[in-house]
C-alpha cells in the first residue's frame, strides 16, 4: 500500500491518506478482476488509519442474503457495506461519512483479455457533483495484481456465442440479475464472468493517489466537475503505470518464490522502493 502527498509524491504506507475529520471522503477505485477490492482495501483502512470506509457494492450482494443463500458473517456486512444506488451515495455523502465508489462497476469485475487496469465508466460525472455539494475529499485509488492471477480465455461477450444453447442460457442468467446503474437494465449490464483459469494469486499493489478537494468546486458547473471527473481518471492512470513499472523491480514478483519467503519467515515479503513511484517527479 501506498499513498500520495498533496504535491503527487508517493508515500510507502497510508500515512497521506486523509484523516476523517470532519467532511465526507469519498475513495474512488477501479474495480480489479473478481471483484474482491472491498475486502482487501476497507480492512487496510481500518487497521493503518481508523478510517471505517462504506463500500458501495452491487445489487446481487443484498439479494443474496435476502434469498438467505449467504451463510455466517458476509464481509459485506462486517465491514459495513451498502447497496450501491444514487440514493445510497447521496445519504453517505450528506452524513459526511467515508465511502469508497467504484465507478467502472460490473464492466471491469470481468473485464477481457486485454482490457487489465483500464478504466470503463459512464460519461455521467453525477457522482462528482454530489461529493462537491458536499465539500468531500475525492482520494482516487489505483490497485493492480488482480487481473495476473488468472488467464482469460473467452471473452463476457464471447460467452454469449457459444453454441447448444449455452449462450443463449448465460444471456437469460445475466437478464435475471438486477442492474446496479439506477438508470440501466439488465440488458444494459453483462453480468457474466469471462471463461478464465485460476493461477497462483498474484501480489496486489494499491497507491492511493494525490487528495482532490471540492470546497471551491460548484456541483452545478457541469464543465467544471468534468474536469475534475477527468482529473480523478488522469490520477487513476498515473496510478496503473506506476505500479506496473515499478512492480518489474520487486524482487519478490513471483509469486512462488514470494509464498515461500512469507512461509519461512512469518514476514511480508519486500518490495520495490518507493523511490521507483517517483522517477517522474
Amino acid at each position: 500500500f501506498f499513498s500520495t502527498d498533496s504535491k503527487g509524491r508517493r508515500h510507502r504506507g497510508l500515512g497521506f491518506v486523509p484523516s476523517h475529520t470532519g467532511g465526507p471522503i469519498l475513495f474512488v477505485a477501479n474495480h480489479q478482476f473478481g471483484g474482491q477490492d472491498i475486502n482487501l482495501i476497507v480492512p487496510q483502512l481500518i487497521e493503518d488509519r481508523n478510517l471505517y470506509v462504506r463500500g458501495l457494492a452491487h445489487p446481487i450482494l443484498f439479494q443474496a442474503a435476502v434469498n438467505n443463500s449467504t451463510k455466517g458473517d458476509p464481509d459485506y456486512i462486517k465491514y459495513g457495506i451498502v447497496e450501491v444506488s444514487p440514493r445510497n451515495y447521496y445519504r453517505l455523502m450528506e452524513t459526511k461519512q467515508a465511502a469508497l465508489l467504484f465507478p467502472g462497476g460490473v464492466r471491469e469485475v470481468f473485464h477481457g483479455k486485454d482490457e487489465a487496469y483500464q478504466l470503463f465508466w459512464p460519461e455521467k460525472v453525477d457522482f462528482v457533483r454530489i461529493a462537491a455539494k458536499f465539500n468531500a475529499t475525492i482520494v482516487p485509488l489505483s490497485a493492480i495484481g488482480a487481473a495476473d492471477s488468472v488467464q482469460i480465455l473467452i471473452d463476457p461477450p464471447d460467452m454469449l456465442k457459444l453454441p447448444f444453447g449455452l449462450g443463449e442460457q448465460l444471456a437469460n442468467n445475466s437478464r435475471n440479475v438486477m442492474a446496479a446503474r439506477y438508470d440501466g437494465n439488465a440488458d444494459s449490464e453483462l453480468f457474466l464472468p469471462p471463461f478464465a483459469l485460476l493461477g497462483l494469486p498474484a501480489r496486489h499493489y494499491f497507491v492511493f493517489g494525490r487528495p482532490i478537494e471540492t470546497h471551491n468546486l460548484d456541483p452545478k458547473d457541469k464543465s467544471a466537475c468534468s474536469k475534475v471527473y477527468s482529473e480523478i481518471q488522469g490520477e487513476m492512470n498515473r496510478g496503473f503505470t506506476d505500479l506496473l513499472r515499478a512492480r518489474e523491480k520487486d524482487p519478490f514478483l513471483d509469486t512462488a518464490r514470494r509464498l515461500s519467503y512469507e512461509l519461512a519467515t512469518g514476514k511480508p515479503a519486500p518490495t520495490f522502493s518507493v523511490d521507483l513511484l517517483n522517477v517522474n517527479q
